[in-house]
């Protein structure tokens, strides 16, 4: 198995993370900075008991079938919904080909499918490197839109009544977390503590949802009544410099996000799909990324819905200790 630092498996799902936050759509307020940010800590908390699982050296091949199954099927659909997300964000998002009908829209899937086949290729262990270099890449896009905001924004924006609750944005970011069945696979693949793995992968969420979050509330607070996608407004609006354009990196960044993005779920996919249905032994990720688009194009993003999506992720990190608990394996020792 390819063994990835937890540094590496951090990078790779926090990608999926911002990326959901791009095309996170309906208003925001500072309540769901502090929901989504909280509701990580939560899913720290309910991920504890199968990173310590984990570390006793209890492997998804130790799973029952019924379980790997549950696993797969839940990260074809999120991978569905990422075509979906996709789909939805690029009525605000000029992406060439992608609003020019069902043809382009294939026609941009199928592209997007074709490189992800290509860089998963070369294993998880190289998709993970790479994928810290695409996320120093988000982090500098990350960083200029908030140094901008801070400079330009109106921070009376933060003031703003609503009538969100927290209950409310703990369900909607549970909803946007639907890449937590990859992390339930990767998880195995890091040649650190686990513990201290999902120790590092949350605490990072909670600190980038805080922050994406916020800064698209002091940017776009004051015409949140007319935008779909806040995060991807802000973006958009915010030009610290003169000549180069803060939302054409967006877009670099964006498109690359998305490709790293389903690239994590098809690897995922594939890995799950070689322990539960051994004779398929080829075109595995070709496979799960034509079932990922073929969703994508009937689904929908987790705009609504989304205590369906919130109670599928939470599952995702319960599953497997809880298959564990019953078989009596959260009491075996560590194995040598």
């Amino acid at each position: 198995m390819n063994k990835i630092s937890r540094h590496q498996l951090a990078a790779l799902m926090l990608i999926g993370d911002a990326f959901a936050l791009f095309c996170l759509r309906g208003r925001i307020c500072v309540m769901t900075a502090v929901g989504f940010a909280a509701g990580s800590l939560i899913q720290f908390l309910l991920a504890l008991p199968l990173a310590r699982l984990c570390d006793r050296g209890h492997t998804l091949a130790d799973s029952g079938r019924a379980v790997r199954l549950i696993l797969l099927v839940n990260m074809l659909l999120w991978g569905g919904t990422l075509f979906a997300m996709l789909r939805e964000a690029s009525t605000v998002i000029y992406i060439p080909y992608e609003n020019s009908g069902v043809s382009g829209r294939l026609a941009v899937a199928g592209l997007i499918a074709a490189v992800c086949v290509y860089i998963s290729s070369s294993g998880i262990k190289a998709l993970a490197r790479s994928a810290v270099i695409a996320a120093g890449l988000g982090a500098v896009c990350v960083a200029i839109v908030v140094v901008s905001a801070l400079i330009q924004s109106d921070m009376s924006n933060i003031l703003r009544p609503t009538d969100s609750t927290l209950l409310h944005e703990l369900i909607r970011g549970f909803g946007a977390s639907g890449g937590l069945g990859s992390f339930v696979v990767l998880l195995s693949f890091s040649a650190d503590s686990k513990t201290n793995t999902a120790a590092l992968y949350f605490t990072c969420k909670a600190v980038l949802s805080f922050v994406m979050l916020f800064t698209a509330v002091i940017v776009t607070g004051g015409i949140m009544d007319v935008i779909s996608f806040p995060v991807t407004s802000a973006a958009q609006l915010s030009q610290p410099f003169p000549v180069q354009r803060t939302d054409s990196l967006f877009l670099t960044v964006f498109s690359v996000f998305a490709v790293y993005t389903t690239a994590v779920q098809a690897s995922a996919a594939e890995y799950l799909a070689a322990l539960t249905v051994p004779r398929l032994r080829r075109f595995r990720c070709t496979l799960a990324l034509a079932i990922m688009a073929a969703l994508g194009a009937v689904m929908r993003a987790p705009s609504s819905g989304t205590a369906v999506y919130a109670a599928a992720a939470a599952a995702m990190l319960l599953i497997v200790p809880a298959e564990a608990l019953v078989k009596g394996g959260l009491g075996k020792r560590e194995k040598a």
